[in-house]
């Protein structure tokens, strides 16, 4: 574009942005009009615009834009989303318009950087996050929130993308949708950055067709040095949870023990309330003379069985189980159906049997 056609362009905005601070209310028609107008002068001229024309931009379109039609602002949408640069305080507006407004620039927007990405999910829910999960790439920061905050579909949608960087937190959560949502569990298998974590779990765990995914995957070259960080080993990933707790404090409830022994399940009932997760798994590993690292691993896993033989065979009540399960790592890594299927195994389990099983891993360890 010719220099005389900028510098008349930067005049124009610089009376449009006058005029517009002299009105103390536009009508919506007036916005509409004004912001298609806008719309198609960035089309033209977006290339050469300087900071402070995109700034003008900015400065008219937030005035008016939110008071105009719907298509004025989708078109608007649709033609600010790919740029590096664009006007960005109405670029925010735009995103958390209603979903067909704001997924065009939730999609492909380069200029959103990670903060944006997480309060727009945050505040505008799984429509909004359905169309930030079909981004070119995503951060794990903005994985978890998606996969975590997110409906089946958000999670079906970032397990799909390959650009989608996973953490070992969305990993666990996207491997317990795996058991009950095959089309996940498929999506999963095919990923190249498939920790340990998730293959261990949904071999036990998912369906006859995933499970036979998973047979063709020995034979399929695993992940990239980039990728690699991530497929870590079962132990090694789940330590990452325990990292937040005070296990060498948490000892102390040890001292305890003695006078509550005939009445244990109440009293760790009462530290389940109370969110003392270290605590419980102290008293848990002292009662039932297992290692306290084993029972670490068990409480933090997303295998539930060996802790409710644990639970089974130290004696434990149904409500305190569901206490449980609603403390420490668990509080986020199992969703209601899971706790509801670890439910259901505590119902089923004998007594005696889980005592034998706790009695045979002792002996191993011993």
């Amino acid at each position: 574009m010719p220099i005389e056609s900028s510098l008349n362009i930067s005049r124009d905005l610089a009376r449009v942005a006058d005029h517009i601070g002299d009105q103390s209310d536009p009508s919506p028609a007036f916005c509409d009009r004004l912001t298609r107008a806008m719309t198609r002068l960035w089309k033209v001229g977006s290339k050469v615009l300087d900071g402070d024309d995109i700034e003008s931009f900015d400065t008219i379109l937030v005035r008016i834009a939110p008071t105009s039609s719907r298509e004025a602002r989708l078109e608007l949408s649709e033609s600010i989303a790919a740029a590096e640069a664009p006007p960005r305080a109405v670029l925010l507006i735009l995103a958390h318009d209603s979903i067909d407004v704001a997924g065009p620039i939730l999609r492909l927007s380069p200029a959103l950087g990670d903060d944006d990405l997480c309060d727009i999910a945050k505040r505008c829910g799984v429509a909004h996050m359905g169309a930030i999960a079909e981004r070119p790439t995503i951060s794990m920061r903005v994985c978890d929130i998606l996969v975590l905050r997110g409906n089946d579909e958000v999670r079906r949608l970032v397990t799909s993308n390959v650009g989608a960087h996973l953490s070992d937190k969305a990993f666990a959560r996207l491997s317990l949708q795996a058991r009950d949502d095959n089309a996940v569990g498929l999506v999963l298998v095919g990923r190249t950055d498939l920790p340990d974590l998730v293959v261990h779990f949904l071999r036990s765990n998912g369906s006859a067709e995933v499970r036979h995914a998973l047979i063709e995957l020995e034979d399929r070259p695993r992940a990239n040095e980039i990728t690699h960080h991530v497929a870590r080993s079962i132990r090694v990933t789940e330590a990452s949870w325990l990292e937040p707790y005070d296990f060498d404090a948490a000892s102390a409830v040890l001292s305890r023990l003695a006078e509550v022994r005939h009445n244990v399940d109440p009293f760790v009932r009462k530290l389940a309330q109370t969110d003392r997760f270290a605590e419980i798994v102290h008293v848990l590993a002292a009662l039932s003379r297992l290692p306290l690292e084993l029972v670490q691993h068990m409480m933090v896993g997303l295998d539930t069985g060996p802790f409710v033989a644990l639970a089974r065979a130290v004696g434990l009540k149904s409500e305190t189980v569901q206490e449980i399960l609603m403390v420490g790592p668990w509080l986020h890594r199992l969703d209601s159906r899971a706790r509801a299927a670890t439910m259901l195994a505590w119902t089923t389990t004998d007594v005696d049997e889980a005592r034998a099983r706790v009695r045979r891993w002792t002996g191993e360890q011993g």
